[in-house]
């Protein structure tokens, strides 16, 4: 699976979501290639199907003041947060037959956060029955059961026509202190790390976002 990249810089949601609209209908009809939509976004709250505004734990009043909007999307999961030094990635991917797995795809995409991770000599997992990318303490790569580790990347996909859209947050360098406002992924107690807490490496936003284009077309060439 080849693919293109659109970066599109800082956003606003609702700039973004259309243009991944946009791009999913032409993807449906053939008219453009596979396509990975890169930005960060102006910060804002984004409810997928199984969200509930109860999972907000500030007043509206306090969400305006800081300008965080609140949007309901149709993506798969609950509640996250993305703002500005996040790495947000859309992948506008077509799943063959013989790859209409979704669950192997988002696997997929979380192999390619970890190996994304080690780049910047980041230790990074997964934990059975949680989706994205968490700080990995022992060094696994897979642990059983959530122990306290702080979460990495967020992730969230919908599907058409065996088309995807929406997709990964990978918090690299944020203001991490909107995640205290809501109950990260509906989960409670669950906390947020950025890249730079992992490491000591020395790397830029761009070194991240060239990584992690990189990560994927490896794991979906070997898909």
């Amino acid at each position: 699976m080849e693919f293109e990249v659109l970066d599109l810089g800082l956003t606003r949601y609702s700039e973004a979501h259309a243009k991944q609209l946009e791009l999913l209908q032409k993807r449906i009809a053939g008219e453009i290639p596979d396509t990975l939509i890169l930005t960060e976004h102006h910060k804002v709250f984004t409810l997928g199907k199984t969200g509930h505004i109860s999972n907000i734990l500030v007043p509206k009043e306090k969400l305006e003041k800081e300008n965080i909007e609140v949007v309901n999307v149709e993506r798969g999961g609950d509640i996250t947060y993305h703002g500005p030094g996040q790495l947000v990635a859309y992948p506008i991917f077509f799943l063959p037959k013989g790859r209409r797995d979704l669950k192997s795809f988002l696997r997929l995409l979380e192999q390619s956060v970890i190996e994304t991770a080690k780049t910047f000599q980041a230790k990074t997992c997964v934990i059975d029955g949680l989706t994205g990318v968490w700080e990995s303490k022992t060094g696994e790569e897979h642990l059983g059961v959530w122990r306290g580790e702080r979460k990495l990347t967020s992730m969230g996909l919908a599907f058409k026509n065996w088309v995807s859209f929406h997709g990964l947050a990978l918090n690299v360098e944020a203001d991490l202190t909107p995640f205290s406002y809501m109950n990260l992924c509906g989960l409670v107690g669950k906390k947020p790390v950025n890249l730079r807490e992992l490491t000591n490496a020395s790397f830029s936003f761009g070194d991240v976002k060239d990584a992690l284009v990189e990560e994927i077309r490896k794991q979906v060439k070997d898909w």
